[in-house]
């Protein structure tokens, strides 16, 4: 069941819809201070996230097709907690989430609001947000495991191991230190727009080339296009 949120008005279905991304700089911070503290780096992902926010706003919805009360056929389900399609569920989840690491006892950042910290006399604990994926590092394992345990109480959390695929970039751990890459990422980019066999060139265009809009021509769906663009 999703929500038509294509069809909210500003000011009546939804106030603010903000809700950013942990900065990649600070991802680089913690990770480069996990390993020299040779810290373990566990890796979560939430089932379902944007199922688990409250909504602030008053929120009414048709019924779905195919569940519809046919001896209440004109009556509207009124929201209480976010569904995908809503425009305010992202804001909904991590509010809910920063909600639950706050009363565990966590902090978030004022440099970075997707950052939250948790100091002890012996422990520190860092705990990185991209919508629903989480990074999990710090001094203590059992502290970790603890904290695992406590959102798995609360959310669908799956306990994914220690860091190895995170935002398309591939992270090995050696004794060295952690070595990341994109080779997983840029290859199925490169199979999915059938260029796996193309010959690797120096420049991503001919030098000196003048690009306009008004030249060549124009897609007829430019679908395939906005995904390539956007997975760059």
């Amino acid at each position: 069941m999703v929500a038509k949120g294509y069809d909210q008005k500003s000011g009546i279905d939804f106030h603010e819809t903000f809700s950013p991304v942990i900065k990649p700089t600070t991802i680089r911070l913690v990770l480069a201070t996990a390993v020299h503290f040779h810290w373990p780096i566990r890796q979560l992902d939430v089932s379902n996230a944007f199922l688990h926010g409250f909504l602030d706003e008053e929120v009414f919805m048709e019924q779905s097709q195919g569940f519809i009360d046919e001896t209440k056929p004109d009556f509207v389900c009124r929201l209480h907690k976010s569904l995908y399609g809503l425009k305010q569920a992202p804001r909904a989840w991590f509010q809910r989430l920063s909600q639950q690491l706050i009363e565990l006892g966590f902090q978030a950042s004022i440099n970075d609001y997707f950052l939250f910290t948790l100091y002890t006399d012996n422990t520190k604990i860092f705990v990185l947000i991209y919508v629903d994926d989480i990074l999990v590092t710090g001094s203590s394992s059992t502290q970790i495991a603890t904290l695992i345990r406590n959102l798995q109480s609360i959310f669908q959390v799956k306990d994914l191991g220690s860091l190895s695929y995170f935002l398309g970039v591939e992270a090995d751990r050696t004794s060295q230190g952690l070595y990341l890459c994109q080779t997983k990422n840029i290859c199925d980019l490169l199979h999915r727009t059938k260029m796996a066999g193309a010959k690797p060139l120096a420049y991503p265009t001919v030098t000196g080339t003048k690009l306009s809009s008004f030249d060549g021509e124009v897609l007829s769906d430019p679908t395939d296009y906005r995904h390539i663009i956007g997975a760059f």
